[in-house]
């Protein structure tokens, strides 16, 4: 409670502040930043957002991207919130507004985040970071506007997987409760975030879950997004989403794998059904994440990472 209060004492004596996330940005992510520099317009601060990526086409609604820098040019700031970020290297091209800030403030729920901040508010028990961020608003004199309880839902939402995940407490439940009572519409949401794909998009995950394949007696499901699949189809690799989780529901697969394309080699995101801790792996190769969730960026290009990952899980499905 205290760090918590600091937070408050931070924001009143400051001036510039700058809020970011991770890159490549999730639902969580984006509800978060959005949210929170939502929460801080009434205090009259020079608030700056940066976000390296861009906006998913499903989350585009919520969020007006003029609000978002798109360059930095080491411009110091008061107060720095670093949300969603397990460590300093997530922060992508904007890692180094770490070096031009009095005083930094980590918001975040990945049990690999061991603290980077100034203050650091790390419960790895909460279901997102949107919602410790929602305890943490709470705790002010400030109302929470019915435009930071969206964004702050639909980081709730998001990272439950629809409420779905292990991740999802009572507490959850509750708390989005009260943003409902804000006035969050949950049909509405859930529309426009899960039901609004375009078609172009649609065509390129039918491409990605065409190339799954199934190794270890199928308890490993793994497929590729490329960057041939995305320039067929028109698309951005933020938008082609759900198709880690796709792979997990098959009914024999433990362990869902996507291996990414990028320029500097592959990015890989893991999800475990069950027992296996996807996290650990993540860590061996600089990655982060959960125990159910988690991801990492290797310089290989994808048969390479296909071969490393096959040998690594080799132990978890003798």
């Amino acid at each position: 409670m205290n760090d918590v209060n600091e937070i408050f004492n931070l924001i009143n004596n400051s001036y510039k502040i700058c809020i970011t996330g991770h890159k490549s940005p999730d639902g969580d992510c984006i509800g978060s930043v959005m949210a929170l520099y939502h929460f801080l317009k009434p205090f009259k601060k020079d608030v700056t957002v940066f976000i390296d990526g861009i906006i998913p086409f499903n989350y585009k609604a919520f969020v007006d991207e003029n609000i978002i820098a798109q360059d930095y040019d080491n411009e110091e700031f008061d107060l720095l919130f670093v949300l969603d970020s397990s460590d300093e290297k997530r922060l992508g091209k904007f890692e180094n507004i770490l070096n031009n800030t009095k005083k930094t403030v980590v918001i975040d729920h990945h049990k690999t985040n061991e603290g980077f901040g100034d203050i650091n508010i790390i419960d790895t028990e909460m279901s997102s970071t949107g919602e410790l961020l929602y305890d943490i608003l709470k705790t002010s004199e400030m109302n929470i506007s019915k435009e930071a309880a969206v964004l702050i839902y639909i980081a709730i939402l998001t990272d439950t997987g629809k409420f779905s995940y292990s991740n999802t407490t009572s507490r959850t439940h509750r708390k989005t409760a009260e943003l409902i009572d804000i006035g969050v519409d949950v049909a509405e949401i859930d529309n426009i975030v899960y039901n609004s794909k375009p078609s172009n998009i649609v065509r390129a995950f039918i491409d990605c879950i065409s190339g799954i394949e199934l190794y270890y007696n199928n308890q490993l499901g793994m497929t590729s997004i490329t960057k041939s699949i995305l320039d067929k189809n028109n698309a951005e690799m933020a938008d082609v989403d759900g198709v880690v989780e796709y792979i997990r529901e098959i009914k024999e697969v433990e362990v869902s794998c996507v291996l990414k394309e990028n320029e500097e080699g592959t990015k890989v995101s893991l999800r475990s059904k069950n027992n296996i801790d996807v996290s650990n792996i993540s860590v061996k190769f600089g990655g982060g994440g959960h125990s159910k969730a988690a991801g990492f960026e290797i310089n290989e290009n994808i048969e390479n990472t296909k071969k490393i990952l096959l040998k690594e899980f080799k132990e978890y499905f003798r």
